[in-house]
């Protein structure tokens, strides 16, 4: 990954902006605060504008920013929304949680993989020994079948440190996530996290709900399953009741959703609904993190083929 640009440097970077700004430090985003001031429902009306321009031509802050690379797009995204519901704190917490998440499921992958590599390595190095003892391979036999046997390895790490480097190749591996069955359930769990928590914002800062839903589909990280927040907003619009709209539109699919008398206010549901999802995404973190290293021992099969081969020669 780029530099700057990893989970552990990013949750630094939000720790500490979020730290800053409760302290009054943070100088840039109050300059931006105070471009984005003025007529408080007109900022809101053309929330869309806020990274995009400011009127008369002023410098806009945001944009200055995405042109040098301080924040990715879907970051900016957030930052808009955080300016335009006045809590941009939240929105530096909110993305430090997100990379603390992304960094801690990274070290815990690293950690579970351990053991299967290790199997896979010795597989493809002992076979050929094993071979060798017998006398049943010559050495450069035994080397080949070997590196044949250790190839695969060298070619996930390499791909790993490909899509790691490339966000464009992040983007794609991520979009294929989405297709695998339990983990694309996982991936629009923690989609519908940012999309609820976006919700609870908006409406706490007075946004009428068909605002909030239609603003909070807008700031989200691209995904394959983003139009069911955009049809979600829409179907409340035409005059649907949220909650029926809600559970047809699949969003809390897989979530336990909790008594309705620990809800709360109605204003509150949202809030409580991101809490219950990131509950439940700290599971999926859990379980994939330590089932998806265990796939490695699918290379064992062909390890033992490779072998197979070089002794029926």
């Amino acid at each position: 990954m780029s530099s700057g640009f990893s989970p552990a440097q990013r949750f630094v970077l939000f720790q500490s902006l979020y730290q800053a700004r409760q302290s009054g430090e943070n100088n840039w985003d109050q300059i931006v605060a105070l471009l984005s001031q003025g007529q408080q429902a007109a900022r809101r009306a053309q929330l869309d504008d806020v990274a995009a321009k400011f009127a008369d031509g002023q410098r806009v802050v945001l944009e200055e920013l995405r042109d040098g690379g301080v924040f990715l797009d879907w970051e900016l995204q957030f930052l808009q929304l955080g300016l335009a519901v006045g809590n941009l704190a939240k929105m530096y917490l909110r993305l430090a949680e997100h990379y603390r998440l992304q960094a801690e499921f990274q070290q815990r992958l690293k950690d579970h993989a351990r053991l299967p590599l290790l199997l896979v390595i010795l597989c493809a190095v002992l076979l050929p020994l094993s071979g060798l003892g017998a006398g049943v391979f010559t050495l450069s036999e035994t080397l080949q079948a070997s590196v044949a046997g250790l190839l695969p390895v060298a070619m996930i790490y390499g791909a790993l440190l490909l899509v790691l480097r490339s966000r464009s190749l992040r983007k794609g591996f991520v979009g294929l996530g989405y297709r695998i069955p339990g983990l694309g359930g996982a991936l629009s769990q923690y989609q519908s996290y940012h999309y609820m928590n976006h919700i609870a914002d908006c409406i706490g800062a007075g946004f009428t709900l068909p605002q909030s839903l239609k603003q909070s589909a807008r700031r989200l990280p691209d995904a394959p399953i983003n139009r069911r927040y955009f049809k979600l907003a829409a179907e409340v619009e035409a005059g649907e009741r949220f909650s029926t709209a809600l559970l047809r539109s699949g969003v809390l699919a897989g979530v336990e959703l909790p008594s309705v008398s620990k809800m709360g206010d109605a204003k509150q549901v949202p809030a409580q609904l991101g809490l219950t999802i990131h509950r439940t995404c700290e599971d999926q973190l859990t379980f994939w993190s330590g089932s998806l290293p265990w796939l490695l021992l699918g290379l064992l099969p062909y390890t033992v083929l490779i072998n197979a081969w070089f002794l029926g020669r």
